[in-house]
């Protein structure tokens, strides 16, 4: 029998639970992710391997937690089978890769079947603890577990259903957000959509009820990939301000060294290209221990009411199949998933993704697509006396106006007395009043989306307003589409050719 340390699932939303009567001590047992220490009945004591999360899944140290209980782990290395046993003698069994389980030689199937990871085998907790007569809670909000219960006889029914914990919708505005292949709809719930922490997630099956919900997490990873094809995955967590990296499928969490690269708690260092697109991982002896290159794929967490974890996957340069990672770790990809979508006068429905507007019929049947001519938005601005201007500047110190085959530059010094305390307190792009020397002798003061004109006099001269921003789209047989949003209508049109669509939103 090896020492390994044993390590368990806590599937914390299992539904299937075996008729395993067990004769419990009264226990308390106390864990928390990241977390060395656990307390049984108040009394603190280390463990080999602090919990973790793994594919929303919290994964914590067999043996310690059986022993805890008053219990005792075997290890099987030839069948690669987990014999769990307690005072009163139930047998719980599990074996790796399987999802059929066993207690007291009664089976039963499992959610999720045990693995091996980092040779690490992974058990479902609840089943265990359920099994031996014990109940395990999940705290969302410091990530901890609570194994309690026990002293009594405790008979669990073979198909007797758990209830789950779930987020209350009701209040909130609701929002189609796609269909994936196995025909379940995923619909968007918020009171503001910009609040990302404050959106949730519903996914109905193909009979319209209910199976999970989910709330989105302030946080987005970029996934990269190495070789032979394992995934790793850096998150930026906005409430915490930390990275945190998925490897292999174990959520590390990381710090800065004094160079600026992230390094994990196992010490290994991520190393990053200057553009981003490749990682190089070296351990702590500065040996090259894997390279990944970006997929294009993007990550965003979600998750249940008791904290298991679950993904989003959206493949951002121009792939249609994006896709959702629920608490169970299977992947699902998405028919319809689109970021806004219109009904354009033609009945095309005009769909866009990232730097991608996709075509489709009435039933979103692909048509075809339009790759977005990165650096071609022009915002467009109109004088009191109807002239036109394009205006070209990234940041709020320096424009450019265009209009009539002559140029004006606009140029803004923030330590000017009426632009120091605005800059004093905000970064680029605030809709206060700042103000622009004009190489035309004039003073241009953007306020949100116009610039009043004040001439050497100090008096009004004009008003150039922002009406419009179009965008150019080129199709792969070569022709270029313009995509325009009129502010002033608040309407949204496609230029192609001499034709003009208009489009009307049916979501985003």
């Amino acid at each position: 029998m090896k020492k390994n340390v044993m390590m368990f699932t806590a599937v914390l939303a299992m539904t299937a639970a075996l008729s395993c009567t067990a004769y419990a001590q009264e226990k308390k047992v106390d864990l928390q992710i990241g977390n060395s220490q656990m307390t049984v009945n108040g009394e603190v004591s280390e463990l080999d391997s602090p919990p973790v999360i793994v594919d929303g899944r919290t994964l914590v140290p067999v043996r310690a937690i059986v022993e805890a209980l008053d219990g005792k782990a075997d290890w099987d290395a030839e069948t690669k089978t987990a014999t769990l046993t307690n005072e009163a003698g139930d047998e719980v069994k599990l074996t790796i890769n399987s999802k059929t389980a066993s207690c007291n030689g009664t089976e039963s199937e499992l959610d999720t079947a045990p693995v091996i990871i980092n040779e690490r085998t992974m058990l479902p907790i609840r089943f265990v603890a359920e099994s031996f007569g014990y109940k395990t809670d999940w705290n969302a909000e410091d990530k901890s577990i609570v194994i309690s219960g026990g002293a009594e006889e405790k008979t669990e029914p073979e198909t007797k259903p758990e209830t789950k914990k779930s987020f209350d919708l009701s209040g909130l505005q609701s929002e189609y957000y796609g269909a994936d292949k196995n025909g379940n709809d995923y619909t968007s719930f918020f009171k503001d959509p910009n609040v990302l922490s404050d959106i949730f997630l519903e996914v109905k099956d193909k009979n319209g009820n209910q199976t999970a919900v989910y709330k989105r997490v302030d946080a987005s990873g970029s996934v990269y990939k190495n070789k032979r094809g394992d995934k790793l995955t850096v998150y930026y967590y906005v409430e915490d301000e930390a990275y945190r990296v998925v490897v292999d499928g174990v959520e590390k969490k990381t710090a800065f060294d004094e160079s600026y690269n992230i390094v994990d708690t196992d010490g290994n260092v991520y190393q990053f290209t200057e553009d981003g697109e490749k990682i190089t991982v070296k351990d702590k002896k500065g040996s090259t221990v894997g390279e990944y290159s970006n997929t294009g794929e993007m990550s965003f967490p979600y998750v249940d009411a008791d904290g298991n974890t679950a993904y989003e996957i959206l493949a951002r340069d121009g792939g249609y199949e994006d896709g959702f990672i629920g608490t169970d770790g299977k992947y699902v990809a998405f028919e319809e998933n689109y970021l806004v979508s219109y009904l354009g006068s033609d009945n095309k429905i005009y769909n866009f993704k990232y730097n991608y507007l996709i075509v489709t019929d009435d039933e979103y049947n692909f048509i075809e697509d339009w790759k977005e001519d990165v650096g071609s938005m022009i915002d467009i601005y109109v004088g009191n006396d109807g002239t036109e201007y394009t205006v070209d500047g990234e940041f709020a110190d320096s424009y450019t106006l265009k209009a009539d085959g002559k140029t004006i530059k606009l140029t803004c010094d923030p330590e000017e007395e009426h632009n120091r305390k605005l800059f004093a307190q905000t970064e680029y792009g605030s809709d206060d009043d700042v103000y622009y020397d004009g190489n035309d002798g004039r003073v241009y003061v953007e306020n949100g989306t116009a610039f009043t004109v004040y001439g050497k006099d100090g008096s009004i001269e004009d008003i150039i307003g922002l009406v419009r921003y179009e965008e150019d789209y080129k199709a792969a047989n070569g022709k270029t589409y313009v995509y325009a949003y009129d502010y002033k209508a608040d309407k949204s049109y496609i230029k192609a050719g001499n034709e003009t669509i208009e489009l009307d939103m049916i979501m985003g």
